[in-house]
């Protein structure tokens, strides 16, 4: 077993109370994978490098209590979670959060009232009642100098409602008459505020000397006791001084450290001492601690003990905010420059180290106290520069949690104001601005930003690339066909020339302008490898959104689920609500695909509740595709167009142009069924213009499959049928199933019932494999309508492996290792191992051999 108890004075010092749970089992971080054992020696400052990822960090306590587990198991307790560092509750609640077959118990404990810093949806939580009349009987006999009488401990319980610190601190403060009911308890008792001046009263009958050597005590936050009894020294103090509180079990004294009995006394002696006299505390304690230790206690001590402005003060604070930075300490660093600032002199200064702290707070991941900062920030600087940096870090806020049409507007201001002294970084700034216009579906901002790209001096590769890429994706969006696939074709050859990941991403986003889902695929899969293998999740629920899309078209619906479920989880961890938005409408269009109508809904409207109020318009038009492809699985044609006119003509922040695109094939079959001729040749029409000059045969496929959906003679209809067939290339195989079902409906009606049935048939295996069930009753209901039955086919045993199992099947069968599927799925080689005990017999196989076999005969086993 290992436990840490969290203490008040040592919340501001990142991974304090993680230092205190995992060094009991320091011995086996050398079973980690070398980049989780670096982060986390780093931010327990046991090692050099950075701890500055604190999902790497997290990662490597998961690994680290794993490991400790073996083989009898774990439990980790920790008590007062309402004082540990943010960072360590941070990294708890991740392990806790993918916690399943390590054998480790972790349980956290936090008071009531108060922040509630464990909350968390998906972890199961327990609220303790106060005790009944029997158990505090039991505690204050155990505390208490004399049994308490009965009705003493009603009322005692009446009116502390049963709390146990409040009992058990009442059964040594109150005397034998009063717990024996003979003298009245005093009113009000001392709770809450209350306990803490109780235990002032205790304190206050010392010696005035221990009361002071007490406040010094208090002040230290790490009970340093050579600290301490320097700083005592320092104020005319004899060590003896100590003696008079430990023997009265305020405090416990053991080799180089002192520990208050309980949190509470440290609290109470400390907010009960006058201000001078906590100054005085601060000052001895600041005077005998090492400048160049970099852990921040001096700093600390120098500001608490600082009143007027003074920049050496403010200045180390701010060094030391940097050294907690580096080990990933963002909530320590925020709270060490916010201090720093309000002590600087200098306005400008001031505002810089607003800023920071601001930056700070947001990686830790508080949004609104980082945007309070900034506007701290903004009202006091004068530098242009400072100014940019601060409107840059408040719309990426903005962009990612707020609404995107303000996000747009602040940072494009923002990189008008970089455009003289940083165009390279400028040109990005307008590139997170294009972002925010695009995820709003409001295009008609791009000329003005491609234009502000065009104007920075110097013409570098970077302002050049972008240029290309916004210019071209306006050009797509107005329907300059010709000149955007120019455009666009130029932009996505530099941004592979450059290799700059934002870049790469856009330029990804560029193809998708095109119609070319396989270069789009390419050049995120390979930016999207680069995140996952140096942990930066940050940019990792974006990366899985374009992976998700690339698994749907290619029909792997148990991996677009699953990731999905892990853009999903990602976003609400890092506090990204926008792209959560945007996942919820992904799982929907899997739902619909399925058949799973109010799963479907159900994510739909999630989706749509946060899209609409933040104007994400390419989630609320994949929310709306989404149901639109629900209603053509049930044959519901007319509710089908009407959900698709809102995706084709949307209000900006309500769906996309790039949607009305890709949904085009799916508004002509919607249109023609529900017999809306016009309204299907309007969208052939506009589908006849973009994909003119398209060479890729999925595209080509899709444009003959429409025209033969509008061919009034039913041969000529069925040739163009037959033509797609020829183009398909298989990259979308529910495309392709599709234009066989059609072509088996065509060849039916011409009463070609032998040709009709070869094709229904193939049709049906396809949306059976894919899962397409909608789909395939809709095959199944053709081919009966041939005089063929066709019975449903029972689930194959890999098709029974869940979403998870089936990513650790494939990398376990394609060769990697237990430890390297844990580090690229963020869990423990343990649940890797729990996972692959199941998917074995599953499968029908008893080793990895077997699967790796079995992976190379049929490769599709595990799509």
């Amino acid at each position: 077993m290992v436990q840490a108890l969290g203490a008040q004075s040592e919340s501001e010092f990142a991974f304090a109370g993680l230092h205190q749970l995992v060094h009991p089992l320091l011995s086996h971080l050398s079973a980690l994978p070398q980049a989780q054992a670096d982060a986390l020696r780093a931010a327990l400052r046991l090692g050099p490098g950075h701890g500055d990822d604190r999902f790497l960090v997290s990662l490597g306590v998961l690994t680290l209590l794993a490991e400790a587990a073996t083989p009898q198991g774990l439990v980790c307790l920790v008590d007062d979670a309402q004082w540990m560092d943010q960072p360590t509750v941070d990294t708890l609640l991740f392990v806790a959060r993918r916690l399943q077959a390590e054998g480790v118990v972790l349980l956290l404990a936090q008071r009531d009232p108060g922040l509630d810093l464990l909350a968390d949806p998906a972890l199961p939580r327990l609220s303790l009642s106060g005790l009944g009349e029997q158990p505090a009987a039991a505690l204050l006999a155990d505390r208490a100098a004399a049994p308490a009488d009965p009705a003493v401990v009603r009322e005692l319980v009446a009116r502390t409602h049963g709390n146990p610190l409040a009992l058990a601190e009442l059964g040594s403060l109150l005397d034998r008459a009063q717990l024996a009911g003979r003298e009245a308890l005093p009113v009000p008792l001392p709770l809450g505020a209350g306990v803490e001046r109780a235990f002032l009263d205790w304190v206050r009958a010392l010696p005035a000397a221990t009361q002071t050597a007490l406040l010094v005590a208090a002040a230290e936050e790490l009970g340093d006791l050579t600290a301490v009894l320097a700083a005592c020294r320092r104020l005319g103090l004899e060590p003896s001084c100590l003696d008079d509180a430990e023997q009265a079990n305020l405090i416990a004294i053991a080799g180089p450290r002192i520990a208050f009995r309980h949190p509470v006394v440290r609290t109470a002696i400390y907010s009960g001492a006058p201000f001078t006299a906590r100054r005085q505390a601060h000052e001895a304690l600041a005077a005998v601690l090492h400048p160049q230790a970099g852990d921040g206690r001096r700093a600390w001590h120098m500001a608490a003990a600082t009143v007027e402005p003074d920049e050496d003060v403010a200045a180390e604070l701010q060094r030391t905010a940097e050294h907690a930075q580096a080990r990933g300490g963002h909530a320590s660093a925020a709270a060490l420059l916010d201090r720093a600032a309000r002590i600087t002199p200098d306005p400008d200064t001031r505002a810089d180290r607003l800023y920071k702290a601001a930056r700070s707070s947001w990686q830790a991941g508080n949004a609104t106290r980082a945007v309070e900062l900034t506007d701290e920030a903004e009202a006091l600087v004068r530098r242009p520069a400072t100014l940019a940096v601060i409107l840059r870090l408040r719309g990426i806020i903005q962009l990612r949690t707020g609404v995107l049409t303000d996000a747009e507007r602040t940072l494009t201001r923002a990189g008008e104001l970089m455009a003289e002294h940083a165009p390279d970084e400028a040109a990005r700034c307008f590139l997170q601005a294009a972002d925010a216009a695009s995820q709003a579906g409001d295009l008609d901002r791009f000329p003005r930003l491609y234009e502000l790209v065009g104007q920075l001096h110097g013409g570098s590769p970077v302002t050049d690339c972008t240029r290309l890429l916004l210019h071209g994706m306006e050009r797509i969006a107005s329907r300059d066909f010709p000149r955007g696939r120019q455009l666009l074709g130029e932009g996505i050859a530099a941004a592979r020339a450059l290799g700059d990941p934002m870049l790469e991403v856009w330029a990804g986003v560029g193809a998708l302008y095109l119609g070319e889902v396989g270069q789009t695929t390419d050049l995120l899969h390979r930016v999207g490898g680069i995140a996952r293998s140096i942990g930066h999740l940050g940019a990792l629920p974006g990366q899985l959104e374009f992976m998700s899309l690339e698994e749907i078209l290619s029909g792997r619906l148990d991996n677009a689920a699953s990731l999905i479920d892990e853009g999903l989880r990602l976003s609400r961890e890092t506090g990204q609500e926008n792209m959560s938005a945007v996942h919820l409408s992904r799982m929907a269009m899997v739902h619909a695909v399925r058949g799973e109508d109010e799963p479907c809904r159900e994510s739909a409207a999630a989706a749509l509740r946060i899209a609409t109020a933040r104007r994400i318009g390419v989630a609320a038009g994949t929310a709306r595709h989404a149901l639109a492809a629900l209603a053509m699985g049930r044959g519901r044609w007319a509710e089908a167009v009407r959900l698709l006119d809102q995706v084709v003509a949307p209000e900006a922040g309500s769906g996309h142009p790039l949607l009305a695109f890709f949904s085009v094939h799916d508004r002509i079959e919607a249109a023609v069924r529900a017999g809306q001729p016009e309204t299907a040749r309007e969208a052939l029409d506009s589908m006849e213009s973009w994909q003119a000059g398209s060479t890729r045969g999925e595209a080509r496929a899709l444009l003959a499959r429409c025209r033969a959906l509008l061919e009034p003679d039913d041969d000529r209809a069925i040739a163009q049928y037959e033509q797609a067939l020829a183009l398909h290339d298989g990259s979308v195989p529910l495309e392709r199933a599709r234009t066989e079902l059609l072509l088996g409906d065509a060849l039916r009606r011409a009463r070609r019932r032998l040709d009709a049935r070869g094709h229904l048939r193939t049709a049906l295996d396809a949306f059976e494999r894919l899962g397409a069930s909608p789909w395939a009753e809709r095959a199944r209901h053709e081919l009966r309508a041939t005089g063929e039955t066709a019975r449903k086919k029972e689930a194959a045993p890999e098709e029974r492996l869940t979403a998870q199992e089936l990513r650790i099947a494939r990398m376990a069968a394609e060769g990697a290792p237990n430890k390297e599927i844990a580090a690229q799925l963020f869990l423990s080689h343990r649940t890797v191992e729990y996972h692959l005990y199941k998917i074995f017999p599953k499968l029908g196989v008893a080793s990895r051999t077997d699967l790796a076999r079995l992976f190379y005969e049929n490769p599709g086993i595990l799509s």
